[in-house]
């Protein structure tokens, strides 16, 4: 059987002709160099590091047969050579990319991204679905007592809860929103003027918890046994979401626990915030199942990343 000699398409397993190999994350990071014309720039905008862009370039030159580049310990500059090969490798990755993005912006019209949240859409969440593309999200409200059941049964794509997430099959994509954690009372039960509450003032006070499946450790972090100072906590009744706690929380002498951002967001005229500087502080989490990724997920965090504080 005649072989194919080096660089030519040689016949597939059904007789139909193979493309040679083509190194596409060389001719990137060959791409991205030309831009650049520095390791370090290049190697901070791929991701990677300094040797490993040195050894990309190295391998792409032992396959082109030549070097694409002149490097001395002041400046980099393309070779004839590097030249004539980025005046086709740097239109062909960028029309790639565009590619990428519009078949990403497609999928996202046909199966938007289903974002659950608990509590209340914050500035930096709104903002970054703003930057999503017209139509490709959707937004589900998750009960406060129920972080994970919508996510785990595939009802949606990423859910931004309380953390912590510890659940099977689940991975936490980024954490974020740290908040000191405050206390909702009845307006018409606290003193004016009143400005934080201690421990031992918590102890006294029953309290209202998430009522559902949560898991014990999440509850364990929202809604606490114990302060760190070893004062026990009493819980006199639950409810679902935060709005329905609130509403028990008017019209009772009980509290309930819940992070700065919420009271913001949550605001009546007839319950008072105030803070509980001994118990430590709570934040978010973006979660995701780990076999049903969105195809914009990704994108999603790394906006949202851009925005948080």
């Amino acid at each position: 059987m005649e072989r194919p000699t080096p660089g030519e398409a040689g016949p597939g397993p059904h007789g139909l002709p193979v493309l040679p190999e083509l190194p596409l994350q060389e001719l990137e990071c060959f791409a991205v160099l030309v831009e650049q014309l520095h390791f370090g720039r290049t190697a901070q905008r791929l991701g990677l590091s300094q040797s490993r862009v040195s050894q990309l370039v190295k391998r792409l030159e032992n396959r082109v047969g030549a070097p694409l580049f002149r490097r001395t310990s002041r400046r980099v500059e393309s070779t004839e050579l590097g030249r004539a090969l980025a005046e086709q490798v740097v239109p062909a990755f960028a029309r790639l990319r565009e590619g990428f993005a519009e078949a990403r912006a497609r999928a996202a019209t046909a199966r938007p991204l289903r974002l659950g949240f608990q509590c209340a859409v914050y500035e930096p969440v709104a903002r970054a679905i703003a930057r999503l593309p017209e139509g490709a999200a959707r937004l589900v409200e998750l009960p406060w007592s129920d972080p994970f059941s919508q996510l785990a049964r595939g009802e949606v794509d990423l859910a931004i809860v309380l953390a912590p997430c510890r659940e099977p099959g689940l991975e936490v994509l980024l954490e974020f929103s740290r908040q000191p954690v405050y206390l909702a009372v009845s307006a018409a039960q606290v003193p004016v003027g009143a400005g934080g509450v201690s421990g031992e003032e918590l102890a006294a006070l029953p309290l209202i918890e998430p009522r559902g499946p949560a898991p014990e450790y999440w509850r364990e972090a929202n809604a606490p046994r114990r302060t760190p100072g070893g004062r026990e906590l009493a819980y006199a009744a639950g409810a679902v979401t935060l709005q329905e706690g609130l509403s028990m929380v008017a019209g009772t002498r009980r509290g309930l626990l819940l992070c700065e951002r919420s009271t913001t967001y949550l605001q009546r005229p007839d319950v008072r915030f105030l803070p509980v500087p001994e118990l430590g502080p709570t934040s978010l989490e973006v979660v995701q199942h780990q076999r049903r990724p969105h195809p914009l997920a990704e994108a999603f965090v790394e906006l949202l990343v851009k925005h948080v504080d």
